[in-house]
């Protein structure tokens, strides 16, 4: 798969990749860092594939302004969305630091009913 980004490259002139945090059949979303306020974000790009489809672009465009709607601490905010130089969709989100579940139930079972939020 042709990956939209790449670590190092800059987005929108303001975004710096720094990593991949995960690959779907749908997207890939990258750790990046805003130059000029120094805050790290997620940003998620559909696959290449599915990139310049509308239907794809207008998905992204909803599902950003629809999480802008939410205000809950269980979902990450939305703060730009944007598209690459191609023409490529991107939608960057708060960065949220933690533990990835699906690993977790992996590593140790199902949890306790106490130690699940």
């Amino acid at each position: 798969m042709t990956e939209p980004t790449r670590v190092g490259d800059i987005i929108d002139g303001k975004y710096r990749v720094e990593r991949v945090l995960g690959r779907g059949g749908m997207g890939i979303v990258v750790a990046a860092r805003h130059l000029r306020l120094g805050q790290d974000v997620a940003i998620k790009f559909p696959v290449a594939r599915l990139s310049l489809r509308s239907d794809v672009v207008a998905r992204l465009v909803r599902e950003g302004r629809a999480a802008m709607a939410i205000r809950s601490e269980h979902v990450a905010r939305v703060h730009d969305v944007g598209t690459l130089d191609g023409g490529e969709p991107y939608l960057v989100m708060e960065y949220l630091v933690g533990h990835d579940l699906g690993a977790i139930l992996a590593g140790s079972g199902p949890l306790a009913i106490g130690r699940s939020p």
